[in-house]
């Protein structure tokens, strides 16, 4: 017996045990915790279902400018390297990750992001040079997010200091972004205006989702749900963090003196959104990367996806913000 379990260790490894004992943890929590937590659940779905949907709908404005920001940003980084590419295909390009990352734990859209970022490089270093970028990107970013942990974030900004100094010692394709960030400050600047508005889409959202559910002191409350979401991203386990944004949400309102349900209904409410905005840039980003046989052909397909968002967005907002007016 000892022999067969031993057989077995040695094929699968040490990783492999690891991921499986990974995914039953979270097999466990998605089932576990609506048991345990089921009339809480409810009782947030009926705080939801009472929201003010004007609040709602700023608060998908809110996500729409965070991740056309954070585009902007993965563009800025990779024009440090030397890439060249327009807003509206670094946007279809952040997109198509973020897509990915609804479906896929471990936060697999990364690195389908810096593949296709990585397209645009002139080296043939690209994928190392376009991690390199994303690397710069986290170690800019770390000092943005309100009430960061210091020590994470001091360490993070330490690094990428670090990586500057480096990189002006070595050739390595791996260190261009940090190369570029250390001599040039213009852009560097430019890189942090986009990081900070990305930032700033993502509290006005957090802050129209309280004010929709009536959480008093909205803005206070969502400049503690910012810094959670930083957090619960570092456990990525479920497809599009499911159950772990909401209650890395939950658990900082209610630090903060909110009830256990509202703190639920606000981690729902502000994941749904971020879900449906993400779902709806990726599948927009799909279509605008799509190989197509002819101008043509490519021309019908965005004037047709096009049409059907805005349909879509129009016929969603009419029910849920003008009919009740009437």
């Amino acid at each position: 017996m000892n022999a067969a379990l031993a057989q077995i260790q040695a094929r699968i490894g040490r990783r492999g045990i690891a991921a499986a004992a990974l995914v039953l943890v979270a097999l466990f929590a998605s089932v576990a915790t609506p048991q345990l937590l089921g009339h809480r659940v409810a009782a947030a779905l009926e705080t939801i279902s009472t929201a003010d949907a004007k609040w709602l709908w700023l608060a998908g404005v809110g996500f729409l400018v965070s991740v056309a920001a954070s585009a902007a940003s993965w563009r800025c980084a990779i024009g440090f390297c030397g890439g060249r590419v327009g807003l509206t295909e670094a946007c279809a390009r952040y997109g198509a990750g973020s897509l990915v990352n609804t479906f896929v734990p471990f936060r697999a859209g990364d690195a389908v992001r810096i593949g296709l970022f990585a397209r645009v490089l002139p080296n043939r270093e690209r994928l190392q040079t376009s991690g390199g970028a994303f690397a710069a990107l986290g170690a800019a970013a770390a000092g943005y997010v309100p009430l960061w942990p210091l020590l994470v974030a001091a360490g993070l900004v330490a690094v990428g200091i670090g990586a500057a100094i480096v990189a002006r010692r070595t050739p390595s394709h791996l260190f261009d972004a940090f190369r570029a960030l250390g001599q040039d400050h213009t852009a560097a600047i430019r890189l942090v205006t986009w990081i900070a508005l990305a930032t700033a889409g993502q509290l006005a959202a957090a802050t129209a989702v309280a004010a929709a559910l009536g959480i008093r002191q909205p803005l206070a409350a969502a400049v503690i749900i910012v810094p959670s979401l930083s957090i619960a991203s570092l456990l990525p386990i479920t497809p599009g963090n499911v159950g772990v944004t909401s209650a890395a949400i939950a658990m900082a309102l209610q630090a903060q003196g909110t009830s256990l349900t509202s703190g639920i209904a606000a981690g729902i409410a502000f994941h749904a959104i971020e879900t449906a905005v993400g779902l709806m840039f990726g599948v927009a980003s799909l279509v605008w990367l799509a190989p197509y046989p002819s101008p043509a052909a490519r021309r019908v397909a965005l004037l047709a996806g096009t049409g059907s968002w805005v349909l879509g967005i129009a016929g969603a907002f009419s029910a849920t913000v003008l009919v009740p007016l009437v």
